[in-house]
Order: C-alpha cells, then structure tokens, then sequence
C-alpha cells in the first residue's frame, strides 16, 4: 500500500510533504531563536515549499487595536540568508538585513482590521493592504490564535497551487503562532 501512495506522489510533492512534516521538530529544535517565524515563512516559500514570489504573515490584535507583520518572503531575497538556514538558524535575522521587502513587512503596523469587523477571511482591504505591500494579486486567509489574536497570511497569487496545496498551506502556516513575534 505505500508502495501506492509514494508512487502517486511525484518529487515535488515528496518534498514538500517533507518540509511540511519536519517543521515541528525544526520549530521545537529553534524555539528560543530570534526570527523562528521569518525562517518558517521563508521555509515555505522556498521553491522546494510552496515556490511564492511574495508572501507576508501579519497579527491582528484587536484589543491593543494593532496589526503588527511580523515576516515577509520574497524569493529574490533569499540570496541574502544562508543556503541552509536552519545550520545556523542565529545567523537569519542579520542576514536578513538588507531584504527589503522583508523589512517593510516587519515595520508594518496599523490599526487592526478585526476591530473595525473587517472579516479577514474575505475583505476588500486585505487585498488592498497587500497591494500596498507590493503583492499585485493577494490571496490570503487567516486563523484564530490564542489571546483574541488573528493571524493572516498574504501571498502572490498563484495559479499553480492546487487545492490539496492550499489546505495543506491553510493548516500548516498556523505553526507560525508557535514561533513567538521575534
């Protein structure tokens, strides 16, 4: 039977169900790391994850009334941290110096749209927000997280992620809320 299952899987899919898989464990190993998220963003934005162009993960904190990014991807960025990050995961947020886009999405900060009763899951000033942000077709979802926080997840539209990577990304960019804000 698995014999099945790995045949019905090509290596692009192979891949990122590892990468996926392995998260929690590198999440766990890094937990005290400055920068777990940005890492874990740029983890699955990688081409051997979900291949974005651009994607952004924002906390919406409606009782301190803020909407704070907290990491941006962007793949012509990449050149700027280590091959393997995760060999010296302590090195990524000075690597990252210089990353642009990553540095605007971490300077975001604007009041919080859940507080405004913006629905975060199908709204019209998300799409804007990320346009603003540089992202020219924004697809985006969010999730509850603990404290009445919303996390949100902004990324370039992109034609090629089916539906199982969609889910697969809906459920897996949730692990972002266990790295901390650093």
């Amino acid at each position: 039977m698995s014999e099945v299952v790995e045949n019905a899987l090509n290596n692009r899919e192979r891949c990122l169900v590892d990468l996926v898989t392995g998260l929690p464990r590198k999440i766990l190993q890094h937990h005290s790391v400055d920068g777990l998220s940005q890492m874990v963003l740029h983890e699955l934005g990688h081409e051997g994850g979900f291949g974005f162009t651009k994607a952004t993960y924002l906390i919406d904190n409606p009782d301190f009334d803020h909407l704070c990014g907290v990491a941006g991807y962007c793949k012509d960025e990449c050149k700027y941290h280590q091959d393997d990050m995760w060999a010296h995961p302590e090195a990524f947020v000075s690597d990252m110096e210089e990353a642009s886009f990553h540095n605007q999405v971490r300077a975001l900060l604007n009041n919080s749209f859940k507080r405004k009763d913006i629905n975060l899951n199908d709204a019209d000033d998300v799409r804007e927000l990320g346009r603003q942000m540089g992202i020219a077709e924004p697809s985006f979802f969010s999730w509850d997280m603990k404290h009445g926080n919303h996390g949100l997840f902004m990324y370039e539209k992109d034609d090629n992620i089916c539906l199982w990577r969609h889910g697969l990304l809906q459920n897996i960019s949730a692990m972002l809320s266990m790295c901390g804000r650093h």
